[in-house]
């Protein structure tokens, strides 16, 4: 290696060291949001919320309408459905055909009670 490598080289280290602690440090203010520094004296400035009443009704209703999400209870439609469900009516009948299939199932391949031959 020459003389001219070796300075070529050590002169690209020294800029990329450079460079790099350049890029690494830190900004002295914090910036808010990524573009304005924060400002301390500006607390002055700010406005407290002035309360609406239409709007705070707004969200009431829409909070009670979202309710069974929140509480994780019935939604209305659901329970709307619910009325309208009728009880089941025994079927002796469909019943007495439904333990007929069961048994001869499970006579065949005891699949039911676990008794296999």
């Amino acid at each position: 290696m020459n003389l001219k490598h070796f300075l070529l080289t050590s002169t690209s280290a020294v800029v990329f060291t450079v460079g790099g602690s350049a890029l690494a440090e830190q900004p002295k203010t914090p910036w808010v949001s990524g573009d304005e520094p924060m400002n301390a004296g500006s607390s002055a400035q700010i406005e407290a919320p002035q309360p609406s009443e239409k709007a705070q009704a707004k969200t009431n209703e829409m909070l009670k309408k979202e309710n069974w999400e929140i509480s994780g209870e019935r939604d209305p439609a659901e329970a709307a459905d619910a009325a309208q469900m009728k009880a089941p009516v025994p079927n002796a009948k469909a019943q007495e055909a439904t333990e007929k299939d069961l048994q001869k199932e499970d006579e065949e391949s005891g699949a039911i009670t676990g008794k296999y031959d």
